[in-house]
């Protein structure tokens, strides 16, 4: 894996963080980092984390492989809770002075205090029986032992273990997690979108049939099948599909593009490879986009998928204004792939797909005129209005961060349609769309604090750009794929 432990996703840390949780932070700085001051103890638990993933994960070799690491580390675990489960059984067997009898013993003299209440002191009584107190602990530890899921540094007497086996107990933890964490990572951490795809109303708000209005287009020397979307007085947004000669079009059977095609189209980008970069190209296996679309991989299910991207591979955008000569213009035109490739594979029977975008998507992108947001926010996303909308409401923070500007904003009914094609011409109706959809960012705490409906519209207060997202979209270089 050629990547270096320096050009992680500064957010990765933050993930991390939140996946080994507070118990065992504490525990980490309690036993390892003793020394440190508590202002440096965020920082100690990250530089502690890149350690590891410098020394396991990013080493020399090409390949790392997660599955195996996990697996060995997760046995490794396992045998050690049994062994120290086991030595623990055999000191208390010898009649030895156990952590078990040095834990009772801090309890009776706490129970002999006064500062123990009349509470706790019936729920420790037992503690006098020495005999039903030790084998009580002992039979939670050889649970804790034999269960699957809990930590070495869960065990409740580490602090009695031999500091390089607490270092150790620690390193086997965290890189079970990270091996775990990394395993169901995406491609690209970080996705993007098109700005012209933000900006403009191209994705509808579910499945809505394109309008059969046809005409030769002298420009493409090719008849195209267009429909028009007023976005205001002068302005319109075309969406067409240019027909080959001699082919049958069955027009009740075409559709606009809509927030499923959105979906598909920021998986795809979330496949990128170096590939992308240098040729336009993007090839991945269909299997994983299957399963997030349709939830399996059945025959029915390629089938769909394959018309899908076959769909919008033959789309064209253009944007039409018309100035006050009644002169119209031409603001954008572009379609959206050179062409789209779905193949099975002889040998394993699995299907790619191999994408080529436009020259003016794929500058777009090399340009940087696109908008950058972390690929598990869009993942964790349910609604059909949200999956369009968070590129919106992503391009607000940052340019309100860029700009020195408040969060605190409002937006009019306008914002949104013209960035979603909605299909009821009911303004009522959409802002009701809208409204589950704004509720939706702010219970799952994706770019959202809060929101009120005025008017016609909404004033949201969009969240802070954290110092990850500062370091990670607007530091020098890009970021690369943690996993080749």
């Amino acid at each position: 894996m050629s990547v270096k432990i320096q050009e992680i996703p500064r957010f990765i840390f933050d993930e991390l963080l939140v996946l080994i949780g507070e118990k065992t932070r504490e525990r980490l700085l309690k036993l390892i980092h003793k020394d440190e001051e508590d202002s440096d103890a965020a920082l100690s638990i990250e530089n502690y984390i890149r350690n590891i993933m410098n020394n396991i994960f990013f080493n020399d070799d090409d390949v790392v492989d997660l599955l195996e690491i996990k697996s060995t580390y997760h046995r490794r675990r396992q045998l050690t809770k049994k062994n120290w489960y086991k030595q623990l059984k055999k000191e208390v067997e010898s009649k030895n002075n156990t952590s078990i009898h040095e834990e009772r013993e801090v309890l009776l003299q706490f129970l002999d205090s006064k500062s123990a209440d009349a509470g706790f002191k019936e729920m420790l009584k037992n503690i006098k029986d020495e005999s039903s107190f030790v084998q009580n602990r002992l039979a939670e530890i050889e649970a804790w032992a034999n269960d699957t899921e809990t930590r070495l540094t869960d065990y409740p007497y580490l602090e009695s273990k031999q500091q390089y086996q607490i270092e150790k107990a620690f390193e086997n933890d965290l890189v079970y997690i990270i091996a775990d964490f990394l395993k169901n990572a995406p491609r690209n951490w970080i996705t993007h979108r098109f700005k012209d795809l933000i900006d403009n109303p191209i994705f509808a708000d579910g499945k809505a049939k394109l309008k059969g209005n046809v005409l030769f287009d002298s420009e493409q020397k090719a008849t195209i099948i267009y429909d028009d979307y007023k976005m205001s007085d002068n302005r319109v947004l075309r969406s067409f599909i240019s027909i080959e000669e001699n082919e049958e079009v069955q027009l009740d059977k075409m559709f606009l593009l809509d927030e499923t095609d959105s979906e598909i189209l920021e998986h795809i980008i979330e496949h990128r490879s170096e590939r992308f970069y240098t040729d336009k190209t993007i090839a991945f296996d269909i299997r994983p986009l299957l399963t997030r679309i349709y939830g399996n991989t059945s025959q029915k299910a390629y089938d769909l998928i394959t018309k899908r991207l076959q769909k919008i591979g033959r789309f064209s955008l253009e944007g039409r204004t018309t100035g006050p000569n009644k002169e119209t213009k031409t603001t954008f035109l572009y379609n959206l792939f050179e062409y789209v490739i779905v193949s099975k594979e002889d040998a394993t029977g699995r299907r790619y797909a191999e994408i080529k975008f436009s020259d003016t998507l794929h500058q777009q992108f090399i340009t940087k005129q696109t908008v950058q947001i972390y690929s598990h926010f869009i993942h964790r996303l349910e609604n059909r209005l949200s999956k369009i909308l968070i590129y919106a409401f992503q391009k607000e923070r940052l340019d309100a961060y860029l700009q020195g500007r408040k969060m605190k904003q409002n937006f009019e009914y306008s914002f949104f349609s013209d960035r979603i094609r909605f299909r009821s011409k009911r303004i009522d109706s959409n802002l009701k769309q809208i409204d589950a959809s704004l509720q939706e960012f702010k219970e799952a705490n994706i770019l959202i604090n809060d929101y009120k409906r005025v008017g016609n519209g909404f004033e949201i207060i969009l969240t802070p750009v954290t110092e990850s997202e500062k370091a990670d979209f607007f530091t020098a270089g890009s970021t690369p794929s943690l996993i080749q």
